[in-house]
């Protein structure tokens, strides 16, 4: 088993324009069950737009729960952030330390600078899963950047496998 992102990534990119309606973002996100998809412009991926993402623009009152929020652009509650991305070559360490540091909880995974997959906290908990000891190593103060959150997801998970 390989501990690269890479080998762990989900290849299966669902994405829509920037200039496509909110509508059909929620829709892709809930008929694949998913909490995210891939913004593309012509020049390639432009960001990503989440759940959360959709609600907290509804919470902003930018929109409001009625048609013409759906027909919105999705550019327009898309994060204006820059695009955290990893290497498929990378560890799955360094995916855990880019989300904690920049609070994310998917990263596009790129080959030569093209968006070839998708890394998500679930997907680092599984690989977690497979390898016990990095989970010691985690456990140690020594190691800060993994967040509370995902250590407590990891063991929660744990738990109802009944390995804890």
């Amino acid at each position: 088993m390989e501990d690269t992102l890479g080998a762990i990534m989900s290849k299966k990119l669902v994405t829509v324009l920037a200039e496509d309606p909110v509508g059909k973002a929620v829709r892709e996100m809930v008929r694949r069950d998913i909490g995210a998809v891939l913004v593309m412009k012509k020049t390639g991926v432009a960001g990503i737009v989440t759940e959360r993402d959709i609600l907290r623009a509804l919470a902003r009152g930018e929109a409001v729960l009625h048609q013409p929020f759906y027909r919105m652009a999705v550019s327009t509650v898309m994060p204006r952030r820059k695009l955290i991305t990893a290497k498929a070559t990378e560890s799955p360490l360094r995916a855990l330390d880019l989300m904690a540091r920049h609070q994310v909880r998917r990263i596009p995974v790129t080959v030569g600078g093209k968006v070839v997959g998708i890394v998500t906290e679930r997907d680092l908990v599984k690989w977690l899963l497979r390898r016990p000891e990095v989970i010691l190593d985690l456990l140690s103060p020594a190691y800060p950047a993994v967040s509370r959150d995902a250590l407590v997801a990891l063991l929660k998970e744990m738990q109802v496998r009944g390995k804890v």
